[in-house]
């Protein structure tokens, strides 16, 4: 009876120091070309220089090779097999139950506030950056180009004057006639310049205003800004080393600041202007007595609120379209839905800082 032949001992190849694609096409040729007469084993102790095609290697031995084994990974290798190489779970984890439909609704529900919070985080430290951004350049002069700054102000002021001013004088020749019929009624014709004065300065203008700067500059910020975002060019800001948060939103807050003002006293005009010349035409009220009456009832306390609400209303349009802007998706569908969402996010904002300033005022 023979007895059995002796198992052969492995053969064990030590990889050289540099271990990339090309010297791992050498090892798989002299490994189809050894005979098999028994085990190999791969020694990776000298291995210090690998990328890619090495992970990619020592997976294939591990999970494909029968006979074939890989000693001594260590070191930086290991540490990249184990971030890169994807392994099998040693068991199956088991899969959690399944929520009925109450809990479904909590986790989505609870999905969607978390994911407003965030947004809403997001925003105010973008609005906090804009303060300082702003804080800055007034300080040293520098980092944002001067004519974008003038531009912007022909833009939100002179191009949007026109509009404004009609529809502010709209805005009074309808008050003014829905209210003098009832005035009418217990003879107190004159106080239609105390409604048209004080409803004009302190509320109708600043919230008119706020809105038709939310949908003519709002939206066109937003697009101007979300299609910069698509095409790359803020990245390319970024390259140069320059805040786009800086570089782009600074210009446009410091011309709605400016002209701001120019619009609101237009506006002013526009709306007791309309608001006079129902008074004179339905009961014949001269304008002096118009004024007069007016001037009795409004200071300049209640201008300079106006004023102050508009400015506080026309930065919320744009640090709220610039925010849109700067975080839109790649995408030419996402431009479209941030310019929409940069209009009403405006239009919410001001209509809640009015709520608050109603508050605070009254």
């Amino acid at each position: 009876m023979s007895e059995p032949r002796p198992a052969a001992a492995p053969e064990r190849i030590v990889l050289p120091k540099r271990l990339r694609a090309a010297e791992i096409v050498a090892v798989l040729a002299d490994l189809r070309q050894r005979p098999a007469n028994g085990p190999v084993i791969l020694d990776f102790r000298e291995v210090e220089e690998f990328d890619s095609s090495t992970l990619a290697f020592v997976g294939y031995i591990r999970t494909r090779q029968i006979g074939i084994s890989a000693v001594n990974v260590g070191g930086a290798l290991a540490r990249a097999e184990e971030s890169f190489v994807r392994k099998p779970p040693a068991e199956t984890a088991a899969a959690p139950p399944r929520a009925g439909r109450a809990g479904r609704f909590a986790r989505s529900y609870a999905d969607r506030v978390l994911a407003k919070v965030r947004t809403l985080g997001r925003f105010l430290a973008m609005l906090g950056d804009e303060v300082y951004h702003l804080g800055i350049y007034l300080r040293r002069r520098r980092g944002v180009y001067p004519g974008e700054t003038w531009y912007q102000m022909f833009f939100m002021g002179y191009q949007s004057y026109p509009i404004v001013c009609l529809l502010l004088f709209l805005v009074g020749v309808t008050i003014s006639l829905t209210s003098i019929e009832q005035l009418q009624m217990f003879g107190a014709d004159i106080y239609i310049a105390d409604i048209i004065g004080y409803a004009m300065l302190r509320e109708l203008v600043p919230l008119m205003t706020g809105v038709i700067l939310a949908g003519k500059v709002g939206a066109a910020v937003t697009a101007e800004l979300a299609s910069m975002t698509v095409l790359e060019e803020v990245d390319a800001l970024k390259t140069m080393g320059l805040v786009p948060e800086k570089f782009l939103m600074v210009p446009r807050l410091l011309a709605i600041t400016l002209v701001v003002p120019l619009l609101v006293a237009m506006a002013d005009v526009a709306g007791i202007f309309g608001g006079m010349l129902v008074a004179r035409v339905t009961f014949g009220m001269l304008p002096a007595a118009f004024l007069d009456q007016m001037t009795n009832s409004v200071d300049w306390i209640d201008f300079a609120w106006g004023l102050i609400k508009t400015v506080v209303f026309g930065w919320a349009v744009v640090v709220g379209a610039g925010f849109k802007g700067l975080t839109v998706g790649r995408s030419a569908e996402e431009v479209g839905r941030a310019t929409t969402e940069s209009v009403v996010l405006s239009v919410t904002l001001i209509i809640v800082l009015d709520c608050i300033f109603a508050f605070v005022i009254y």
